[in-house]
């Protein structure tokens, strides 16, 4: 017998969970299918941004008051093999997002806690023990076959079958979906093998600062937190090591003797060696018909930047309102064609600003070393020696309008509503939201455009001005709004900028983007124009599959 849900999810770490949620919570019926029958026990991903956890947040996940996250609030520093500073990244204090700008984790102990949330959902099934080996796609839905893992599990069957409107491959960095797509992998050429050992000290561990990077050409190694309770160290191999060597339970012991760490004061959780890649299937590839991958399965980063499981859950993110909206019947499937090229800059963003850190680390000869170090050290002498800081990653194709800012991430501040005072997703909700310091926003709205924007539980809220519904509590959303020259932004549902403007434009910037989700026309089109011209009716697609309103 064949299992029926809206979407099949292939795959249940931190991204599948994460879409089961999003798609959980729009009304959706989701199954998760894990080939393994125990999830994984020992720690992986340790860092997560305050996007993400504003994220989180969405889905019940507060990192504010959580017991299995640690708030950062100290500088990630990189020094040299004389441990002189060469390098200090601010992760201090509340980023953009109203969250904590670095926040550490023990991966097993986040599953779990998504999972929790997962399993108050009658409409998400997971199935673990499960390894799909086959997809078959026609015209309506997707038919998925997988196999059990052990005999034992099969029981009566040897083989089970779901079908779904649509798939999404988001195990791991060998994903059969992936594969099934033919989605080819672009290689930076970064790749170096390194030791992950994580340590649970019988007694606390003081480390100034608790986060740094030691670029010690002759040992490579990395100490940050890894999760309450926990500290994560990681060793590059060195040339004269085999990968057999290095994996070794006497090995990482050996590397944690400088800390006197033994087994007589500490435990060796894990240790385990990884070869640290940078890859990317090509985005206009992350999807082809009823079929998308996600995370791994779309994508490597260098743990450099704490940033790996970060880039999976902003394309859970991206894709849940999109597939939302589709199989709700408000948006054609032609919206989908948007997800892989929206995450491209943003994905491509990470991994180059990771690859660019660990091509700082993982200089093993002297000479260079020698010559790095005396460029960074100069640089901190001279600011004006150092390079530009990064330009932040944005949207720059897809659903965005054409203030300068659309396609940037949203800021985020505190509200007050009656006697509740917290962030804006708090008191206001989410979803697409219409934040407007020039009064109710709904009073610039046409009563054909007020009608559409309740229909699909758009916010319009007024934080401050005639008629604010939501009092600016800080003061923070006038500060901004003065930064952007604006009097409102549009934030689509995963706190990105659609679009903004000043008093009185609102009309038409809501006019398109209803044009567009509906599947209307290409901005500046008619409403009537349909495919002929580069409409959205009936699966037109505007400029190369991408979205473009504005």
């Amino acid at each position: 017998m064949t299992e029926t849900y809206d979407v099949v999810i292939v795959g249940y770490g931190p991204v599948g969970q994460m879409l089961a949620l999003k798609l959980g919570q729009a009304g959706h019926s989701v199954v998760c299918v894990e080939r393994w029958k125990d999830p994984y026990g020992l720690p992986r991903a340790v860092h997560f941004d305050h996007e993400i956890a504003r994220v989180f947040k969405s889905v019940g996940l507060d990192s504010r008051t959580n017991p299995i996250i640690d708030e950062y609030d100290d500088t990630y520093r990189w020094v040299n093999a004389d441990k002189e500073i060469l390098l200090d990244l601010p992760w201090r204090g509340i980023g953009p997002s109203g969250w904590q700008t670095a926040n550490f984790f023990s991966q097993p102990q986040l599953e779990a806690e998504l999972d929790s949330y997962v399993r108050d959902f009658a409409t998400i099934d997971v199935i673990r023990g499960w390894e799909v080996q086959e997809l078959d796609e026609d015209a309506d839905g997707v038919t998925v076959t997988a196999r059990a893992m052990r005999p034992e599990d099969a029981g009566a069957v040897s083989t089970r079958t779901f079908r779904g409107q649509y798939v999404v491959g988001c195990y791991g960095a060998n994903s059969f979906v992936r594969r099934w797509l033919k989605a080819e992998m672009h290689d930076r050429g970064f790749a170096f093998d390194w030791l992950i050992v994580d340590m649970i000290s019988d007694e606390p561990m003081t480390f100034e600062p608790p986060a740094w990077q030691w670029c010690n050409p002759t040992a490579p190694t990395t100490i940050v937190p890894g999760g309450p309770g926990r500290r994560r160290w990681e060793f590059m191999r060195l040339p004269d090591e085999t990968i057999e060597q290095l994996i070794t339970t006497e090995t990482a012991w050996k590397r944690m003797e400088p800390w006197r760490l033994t087994p007589d004061n500490s435990v060796l959780e894990r240790h385990a060696v990884y070869t640290f890649r940078a890859m990317w299937a090509e985005p206009e590839q992350w999807r082809k018909g009823r079929v998308l991958i996600a995370g791994d399965a779309a994508h490597l980063t260098p743990p450099f930047a704490g940033q790996g499981m970060c880039a999976g859950i902003r394309d859970a993110q991206n894709l849940s309102w999109k597939l939302h909206a589709v199989l709700a019947g408000r948006s054609p499937d032609t919206l989908l064609d948007s997800y892989g090229p929206e995450r491209s800059n943003n994905m491509q963003y990470w991994i180059n600003f990771a690859v660019g850190l660990g091509e700082v680390i993982c200089v093993q000869d002297a000479e260079a070393a020698a010559q790095r170090d005396a460029a960074m050290k100069a640089a901190i002498a001279d600011p004006s020696l150092a390079p530009p800081p990064p330009t932040p990653p944005t949207l720059t194709a897809g659903v965005i309008g054409s203030h300068p800012l659309a396609g940037h991430l949203s800021h985020q501040y505190r509200v007050q509503r009656g006697d509740t005072t917290d962030y804006f997703d708090h008191v206001a909700g989410y979803g697409w939201a219409v934040v407007s310091r020039a009064g109710a926003p709904a009073h610039e709205l046409t009563p054909q455009t007020l009608a559409w924007a309740q229909a699909n539980g758009v916010i319009l809220a007024a934080v401050g001005g005639e008629g604010a519904d939501l009092v600016d509590a800080d003061g923070g959303y006038a500060a901004w709004f003065d930064e952007i020259d604006a009097d409102f932004v549009v934030l689509r549902p995963d706190f990105y900028i659609y679009d903004a403007g000043r008093a009185g434009s609102l009309e038409p910037v809501l006019g398109t983007l209803r044009r567009v989700l509906d599947g209307g026309v290409a901005p500046g089109g008619s409403a009537d124009a349909g495919v002929a011209d580069g409409g959205l009716a009936d699966g037109g697609v505007v400029n190369g599959g991408a979205l473009v309103a504005g």
